[in-house]
């Protein structure tokens, strides 16, 4: 209850519960009772209108929200189709651009790792396929220190 109202809750005489509330039954009997009435009528047709209002503005709501998951799908889609095709056509070019550098001197069991660690970090793979020999040396020597 303290979540739903916090500290707004009556104390002393004000705190009454359902069983204190003293209901007069003579006063019932005081009020007219107009069961029927036109703008009851009205006001049944304007609450009933109103609820297919929000729902149909709902609905509205709902396909525009479907409609920007169905778009981002779509791109994600995409982006993971350029990932494949870079993998699935860089892959055998940069393996023997690596393993050429056995030729540098480095040993094929390192260059077995590079491989597998330029395959699973693409970035890094792109930038080690646009550099010369020289660069690709000096990138390796490093990546082996450190």
């Amino acid at each position: 209850m303290a979540l739903v109202v916090g500290k707004d809750i009556a104390t002393g005489s004000f705190a009454r519960t359902f069983t204190d509330i003293d209901l007069d039954d003579g006063n019932q009997d005081s009020v007219p009772l107009d069961c029927y009435n036109e703008e009851d009528e009205e006001v049944r047709t304007n609450v009933s209108s109103s609820g297919t209002s929000k729902r149909k503005r709902k609905n509205v709501q709902e396909s525009v929200v479907d409609e920007q998951v169905k778009f981002m799908g779509e791109q994600l889609g995409k982006i993971a189709n350029a990932l494949e095709q870079f993998t699935a056509d860089k892959t055998p070019q940069l393996y023997e651009q690596v393993m050429s550098m056995e030729e540098e001197g480095f040993h094929d069991d390192f260059l077995c790792s590079m491989f597998d660690y330029l395959v699973s970090h693409e970035s890094e793979a792109k930038a080690f396929l646009v550099k010369n020999k020289k660069h690709k040396k000096i990138w390796l020597q490093k990546f082996s220190q450190g």
